[in-house]
């Protein structure tokens, strides 16, 4: 289960980018499917920066298959309207995988009357 971080400011900074979202640990299917929201580029290698309301970029995570798991407030004074989520994604086991050779042997000791251990 990948988990990322989500950090955002819930009232406006200023006029021009009056909110700025940052994400980190983000795969890359899931930074093309958020392509249509305004970014602010990169922080760093891992977390790139919305410049959009927070529920708007956590409502489109959510749309991904994240769900928020826990959640807290910065602790600077002057931040007092940062916000950080903490998100998971889980993934369906994968199916295991059945060699052509292994359905056959199966299929002869059914055949012969042998049971599978």
């Amino acid at each position: 289960m990948p988990y990322i971080l989500v950090r955002g400011n819930l009232a406006a900074y200023g006029q021009r980018y009056p909110w700025r979202v940052l994400v980190s640990g983000l795969k890359a299917a899931d930074i093309e499917q958020l392509n249509r929201f305004a970014s602010g580029g990169y922080c760093d290698d891992c977390t790139i920066v919305y410049m959009q309301h927070p529920c708007v970029i956590l409502t489109a995570l959510e749309v991904l298959g994240y769900k928020v798991v826990a959640s807290s407030s910065t602790s600077v004074k002057q931040d007092y309207n940062e916000y950080m989520w903490t998100m998971r994604k889980e993934f369906s086991e994968p199916e295991p995988v059945v060699s052509p050779s292994a359905e056959s042997h199966a299929d002869d000791k059914a055949l012969a009357g042998e049971e599978e251990v």
